[in-house]
């Protein structure tokens, strides 16, 4: 059942043709197919300004030498050279040293290019990708600055609750004070009016008394 929904969703391999359009390379790369070797035979200088992204450098005057140990016989290759001259030799010469599914990559890196495939090195990082670009290393650097975005943000917000956290308490404070000292007023102007009023009580009685002792008197 497994097999069956995702031979549904997939789309089974070609045979790999003896020349292949960039669209076919980019195809494999977008379907994340592991199965293949994408080798870029110009000379290494010219390979580190620029090349198609995962491409490994192998020289055309050394390619032989350094294919025949490295790589399966029986997997896919790509090849791509300076020009479509080159890229010929370079397939004939794996061709002739037994590699069976060889394939030139038709316009090389700038084909590539044209169609926005990924590419990497001196030269193309410096170079803005496409907005169809499948460009690994540019999803990782986006997910990258994103997780920072989002890290600073909560920073952020961390740092602004702690700091309305922080007002909140002050002014609950200020007001707890200012209610106390309000209190103590209130209590203190109700303590002497309380004394003032006895005094004037205390006055008021003592008059009275006086006054009654007038009158007995006379």
């Amino acid at each position: 059942m497994v097999n069956n929904l995702v031979g549904g969703i997939i789309p089974p391999q070609q045979p790999i043709e003896a020349q292949s359009d960039a669209h076919v390379l980019k195809s494999r790369l977008e379907w994340g197919e592991p199965a293949f070797t994408i080798l870029d035979v110009r000379d290494r200088n010219t390979f580190n300004q620029g090349h198609i992204m995962g491409a490994m450098p192998m020289p055309i005057d050394e390619l032989v030498q350094r294919a025949v140990p490295s790589l399966d016989q029986s997997r896919d290759i790509y090849v791509y050279g300076a020009n479509e001259e080159e890229t010929a030799q370079a397939a004939q010469q794996l061709r002739s040293n037994g590699f069976q599914h060889v394939s030139q990559l038709k316009g090389g890196l700038e084909a590539w290019k044209a169609i926005g495939g990924p590419t990497e090195g001196i030269v193309e990082s410096k170079t803005p990708a496409g907005a169809d670009d499948y460009n690994v290393v540019d999803r990782l650097k986006n997910h990258q600055e994103n997780l920072q975005k989002g890290g600073t943000s909560t920073t952020e917000a961390i740092k602004k609750g702690a700091s309305n956290l922080k007002e909140g308490i002050q002014e609950g404070a200020s007001n707890l004070k200012e209610g106390i000292q309000e209190g103590a007023s209130n209590v203190k102007e109700s303590i002497q009016e309380g004394a003032s009023n006895l005094k004037e009580g205390i006055k008021e009685s003592k008059n009275s008394t006086d006054r009654d002792d007038s009158n007995v008197g006379s």
